[in-house]
Parts: structure tokens; C-alpha cells; sequence
């Protein structure tokens, strides 16, 4: 039942999660643009961590995970928190759509940057640099943005078109569906700091 629910939720508002895929795609595209037309100089900076970063990776040089973690799901989080704040007032239709561009362009900076210091042995590294945790991530931020701005566009109509909504059966799905949001980015953090890099160091052979 839920999931036919589900399916017809999506069918009746294609367009509105349609609308958000681009512009994270933008976003990505974008990133990836971005990382390859920077000075030569700032591509040899960004290029000299991020191998610094596989050959530590690589010798097994120790990590702090509680750190990483800690700071991890801080980092999530706070995109999380501003979609959900900024979609209980009117600015949640514009500036949802900004973070979620904002967090797919250094996604996509991210591994552009990967291939552009590893040339084609840097391309499966930064797949699995990004997959599955900063996919699912960003599906949590799409799913967050869609009712964000559907609660926005609701607040708009009441207060200028004076068409009213009935604001405390929404506000309780809304408080839902972050709350399922926010065990999913838990979820995809241990994953980010505790299994992300173990993989990655499986791949680090490519590393000359």
C-alpha cells in the first residue's frame, strides 16, 4: 500500500523532482567544469592533498575516526538542517534549490579533481569515492527539498493568496520525513567514515 502511495506521489509530482534532478545535475556538471578550467597552479595544489590523501590511504597511515565521524555528520547535517529550516518559511523555494546545487557542485569539484589528478585510473576511484554514500545523501536532500518547497509554496499561497492548508497535518509529515532523513544520513555516515575508506584502499593499487 505504501509503496503504491509512494508511486503515485511521484507521478503526481514528476515535475517538481524532476526540476530538483537538474539542478543537481547542474551542479555536478558544473563541478566537474570547475575543477578542470582552475590555474595550473591551484590544480597542482588541490592535486598534491588529494594524492597525499590516497598515499596515506594507501600506507595505512592511522585515522582518527572518531574525528572524522564526529565531523562527518556535522557536515551532513547541516544540510539537512538548512533544507528543513529554510522550508518552513517562504525562502525555502529558492534557497532549497541553491544548497542542493551548492552540495552537487563540490560533489561534482570533488571528483573532477580526482580524475584530474589521476588522469583515467582516477575515474573508478572517484566513483567510490561518492558511491553509495553521498547518492543516497543526496537523494535524502532531493526528498528533503521536494516537501521543503511543497511546504514553502503552501506558506506563499496562504499569506499572499490567502488560501488556506491545514498547517499541522504538514508540519507532522514534514517533522516525518526528516526524522527518516536524519536515521538515513546517520546511516550513510557510519558508512563514509568507516567503511568508505577501506574500499577505497582496496582500489589505491592505482596509485603509482
Amino acid at each position: 500500500m505504501k509503496k503504491i502511495v509512494f508511486k503515485e506521489n511521484v507521478a503526481k509530482y514528476k515535475y517538481k523532482y524532476l526540476f530538483l534532478l537538474i539542478v543537481v545535475l547542474i551542479g555536478f556538471i558544473f563541478g566537474i567544469i570547475f575543477s578542470n578550467v582552475l590555474s595550473y597552479n591551484d590544480k597542482k595544489e588541490i592535486s598534491e592533498i588529494i594524492v597525499d590523501f590516497f598515499t596515506n590511504l594507501k600506507n595505512g597511515t592511522s585515522i582518527n575516526y572518531l574525528s572524522n565521524f564526529l565531523t562527518n555528520l556535522g557536515t551532513n547535517f547541516l544540510y539537512l538542517i538548512l533544507i528543513f529550516i529554510f522550508g518552513i518559511s517562504i525562502i525555502g523555494l529558492v534557497l532549497n534549490p541553491f544548497i542542493l546545487y551548492i552540495k552537487s557542485f563540490i560533489i561534482g569539484f570533488s571528483v573532477g579533481s580526482i580524475i584530474v589528478a589521476f588522469s583515467f585510473r582516477g575515474i573508478p576511484l572517484s566513483i567510490l569515492f561518492i558511491f553509495p554514500h553521498h547518492i543516497l545523501n543526496m537523494i535524502i536532500y532531493i526528498l528533503m527539498s521536494f516537501y521543503g518547497m511543497n511546504l514553502s509554496l503552501k506558506l506563499f499561497k496562504s499569506l499572499f493568496l490567502k488560501k488556506s492548508f491545514n498547517h499541522t497535518l504538514f508540519m507532522k509529515k514534514y517533522l516525518k520525513v526528516f526524522l527518516i532523513s536524519s536515521i538515513v544520513i546517520f546511516i550513510s555516515t557510519l558508512y563514509e567514515t568507516f567503511l568508505s575508506d577501506f574500499v577505497l584502499n582496496l582500489f589505491t593499487f592505482l596509485i603509482k
